[in-house]
């Protein structure tokens, strides 16, 4: 099996003299069935997220199965795949993510994660499911967990460090909170929506993705549905200090009102400004989810602010007054000059038509049109000059 074709498989090294030459003895599967045992438990926190007061389908647990895919020579380096079951195939990825990052923090000082879909009772077996990895080690023996792919750093699991994981996995305490503390269940909320940021990772084999937000905020994302979005996302990935501005839109989650997950992504596209003073204002105004006045507003769409630049350029060519621009709750954006004289504005629907309105001080009624012509829009701006 060549490296390609294990990029997506877990690997789980056993090493020591027991294992030399690829052995695997029988009474060692354990460590490999702990594991499953832990990916399936954090696949039902996944399940129950998604579907909240649903029953875990009576199949779903026996659907989330590993099996041994090869074991290489100079020690027992097993490499595990999903036996994959496509109506579960979501769930399985996330699992084995929230699955390792629980067996990284185990064995480091980061903080556990708490698996908020899960009962008291499911929390304790799954803490204990993950202390019960490496349990069959001997002194002199170890087992390299591999959490980011198969060449990624391994975790090292052995009969000592195994003692300082269980002691942080067993503190009951730690997990319990006084009664007049107790959170909220987790609610998922899941719709149609769009966010502005940056690709700073991509995973083409898990079809996953990292989006950082203006605030330095990151974003998980994924795009199992839409494989086609690959040459997208590598057109935008970078840094987040050079990556160019990206439009992600998908199926987002929101978990308890705070933003979570793009659960599957359908578009991505590059939003274009110029470097100016402009283009600094409708990247921020890009940014804006809906409900951006803390009520009903729209997402400002790209079509509007596309427009809108070309405006403004048009009035820094015509060396006119500077106007001051504006989301509108209907998604698009308000171009205004408005002072003793009178005001006049032209506002870029969201659909990328354009309304302008008149009207001088002292008159009772302004002059108001419609037009999807840019060329009239810019003349009504250039009139400003005047």
């Amino acid at each position: 099996m060549t490296d390609e074709q294990r990029h997506d498989l877990k690997r789980v090294r056993l090493k020591g003299a027991r294992f030399d030459g690829g052995r695997l003895p029988i009474d060692s599967l354990v460590e490999l069935q702990n594991y499953q045992a832990v990916v399936r438990i954090a696949a039902v926190a996944e399940w129950r997220l998604e579907h909240p007061g649903e029953e875990v389908p009576s199949d779903f647990k026996s659907s989330v199965s590993l099996a041994i895919e090869s074991i290489d020579d100079g020690s027992a380096d097993v490499f595990l795949a999903f036996e994959q079951h496509q109506v579960y195939v979501h769930y399985q990825a996330e699992a084995q993510d929230v699955a390792d990052a629980v067996i990284v923090a185990a064995y480091s000082d980061a903080e556990i994660p708490i698996l908020p879909a899960l009962s008291a009772s499911e929390d304790t077996e799954f803490r204990e499911a993950v202390a019960q990895f490496g349990e069959t080690l001997r002194p002199e023996q170890s087992i390299e967990f591999y959490p980011g792919g198969v060449g990624s750093v391994p975790v090292t699991i052995t009969v000592e460090t195994r003692v300082n994981a269980v002691d942080r996995l067993s503190r009951i305490e730690d997990f319990l909170v006084p009664p007049d503390q107790v959170p909220q269940p987790t609610e998922l909320d899941k719709e149609e929506q769009s966010l502005v940021g940056r690709i700073t990772a991509l995973d083409a084999e898990k079809k996953k993705f990292t989006l950082v937000l203006s605030d330095g905020e990151e974003l998980h994302g994924r795009y199992p549905k839409h494989p086609g979005l690959l040459d997208d996302f590598r057109k935008v990935l970078n840094s987040a200090a050079e990556g160019p501005l990206t439009r992600v839109t998908g199926a987002l989650q929101m978990k308890n009102g705070i933003l979570y997950r793009f659960w599957e992504t359908s578009r991505v596209e590059q939003v274009h400004f110029d470097e100016t003073a402009w283009g600094a204002r409708l990247s921020k105004m890009a940014t804006l989810m809906s409900r951006w006045d803390g009520a009903a507003a729209a997402q400002i769409s790209s079509e509007s602010l596309e427009k809108a630049q070309m405006i403004l350029r048009a009035v820094d060519r015509a060396e006119i007054a500077s106007p001051g621009v504006f989301p509108t709750e209907d998604g698009g954006v308000l171009i205004e000059w408005a002072d003793a004289t009178g005001v006049r504005s032209i506002e870029i629907l969201e659909g990328g038509n354009f309304e302008t309105f008149s009207m001088k001080f002292g008159e009772q009624e302004g002059a108001h049109s419609s037009t999807h012509d840019l060329s009239v829009a810019i003349r009504f701006v250039e009139a400003e000059k005047a």
